[in-house]
């Protein structure tokens, strides 16, 4: 990177492709618990793969952004607490800003995921639920 404003544009446009990655994955997610409610198999081999496919570019993307701070130098700490969205380095840019912002926004959305997951893996798996034995 040349300077810093490329950098944090670089690693904001990749925050923002994972922002989209996941509202995806949360809509995918939805849409899942309902053909599972309806005992709709076709539907939820399919929506299984498109949210496998989702999650997959989102990992790869968290790559892209993992390898972009670690290239960050001095503002690594910074970066790292703001893409896990925290505010405990003031923001000063446009850029700075927008990836805590985003990055909350993105916390949001898989804490939102994670809890439709659970109530339809816990309806489907029982006491094999997955977070039936993460506890």
């Amino acid at each position: 990177m040349e300077n810093r404003e490329e950098l944090y544009t670089e690693i904001l446009k990749r925050v923002q492709r994972n922002y989209r990655h996941m509202v995806e994955i949360e809509r995918v997610t939805k849409e899942l618990a309902d053909a599972l409610s309806r005992n709709d198999q076709e539907s939820v081999q399919l929506l299984m793969k498109m949210r496998q496919e989702e999650l997959e570019q989102f990992m790869e993307t968290k790559q892209e952004i993992r390898m972009l701070v670690e290239a960050g130098g001095g503002e690594k700490e910074k970066l790292k607490s703001w893409l896990q969205g925290e505010d405990k380095h003031q923001p000063e840019g446009f850029e700075e800003k927008k990836l805590l912002e985003i990055s909350m926004q993105i916390r949001q959305i898989l804490k939102r995921t994670i809890d439709i997951d659970k109530m339809f893996n816990s309806r489907v798996a029982g006491k094999d639920s997955y977070y039936q034995s993460a506890h």
